[in-house]
């Protein structure tokens, strides 16, 4: 059996999809889009794109900053080689670096493989999560926010970050630092050490140690708690289809506002 959605998926969406299942998090794409919390947008085929922001409502909300700082790291499993070189030493069979040379190779054994790495991270969320829902379903049932909306309310800042994606499965890249480092210990998401471009081969995606990333967030949209099912799907009568949207809109019962995710119906695109 062969699933032909998965064979026509994007990039986009094996990226977005493997990010999602390792952390939790939404992940932007692209993988440098700014955000910012209380941001207001829509999520369509795994891409948030902002469209608005709370303050624009009169929304007012509370940050709670993180006060700790992390480092996050993830490759694709069985994918993805990393070599690390200090100055000095000698080159690895194959490489443009020259023994004088400090730097990191990173070499693909699949298409759409991933390295992922992102340096001193904080997590900042909006603290009074609950005010803020009640206000957006308020303007709800005033017919002044959409349904297909959702919120920023949490997102992974980053110092730095360095994130590759392969293109096929001889994809490969040689980065060289600047100056003389004597250690072959090197992260290749500091954006400290200066890194350059030495070779690129069959990278869909190159993002080298760049400052003020936010890869990384969590979003919430109004929802109901009943599954209606879609009326152009069935003819038959339900249950369920005796409750329309507008009996809904004005039942608190069948609102809340709870975490966004992506559209299961863009796998069928």
């Amino acid at each position: 059996y062969i699933n032909y959605n998965f064979l026509k998926m994007t990039t986009r969406k094996k990226y977005t999809r493997e990010l999602k299942k390792q952390f939790g998090y939404l992940p932007t794409w692209l993988p440098g889009t700014p955000l910012e919390l209380g941001d207001i947008g829509v999520i369509r085929k795994n891409t948030f794109t902002k469209i608005s922001n709370l303050s624009d409502f009169g929304i007012n909300f509370q940050i709670e900053q993180d006060p700790t700082k992390s480092d996050i790291e993830y490759s694709s499993k069985g994918a993805v080689s990393v070599t690390t070189k200090a100055s000095g030493t000698v080159a690895p069979q194959n490489s443009v670096l020259g023994d004088v040379d400090a730097g990191i190779i990173v070499e693909f054994s699949k298409d759409d493989a991933i390295l992922f790495k992102i340096k001193g991270t904080t997590a900042p969320v909006v603290s009074d999560q609950i005010e803020v829902g009640k206000q957006i379903l308020a303007l709800y049932k005033e017919g002044k926010w959409d349904k297909d909306w959702v919120v920023v309310m949490e997102k992974v800042d980053a110092e730095s970050g360095t994130i590759l994606i392969s293109s096929s499965s001889n994809g490969k890249v040689e980065l060289k630092a600047s100056g003389e480092v004597k250690t072959a210990n090197l992260d290749i998401a500091d954006a400290d050490l200066g890194f350059e471009l030495s070779y690129s081969k069959d990278l869909s995606t190159k993002i080298v140690a760049e400052k003020g990333l936010t890869p990384l967030f969590k979003a919430s949209k109004v929802k109901t708690r009943w599954f209606l099912p879609p009326v152009f799907k069935t003819s038959s009568r339900t249950a369920l289809k005796t409750f329309t949207p507008e009996m809904i809109k004005n039942d608190d019962n069948y609102l809340f506002f709870g975490d966004a995710d992506f559209d299961l119906d863009d796998d069928l695109d």
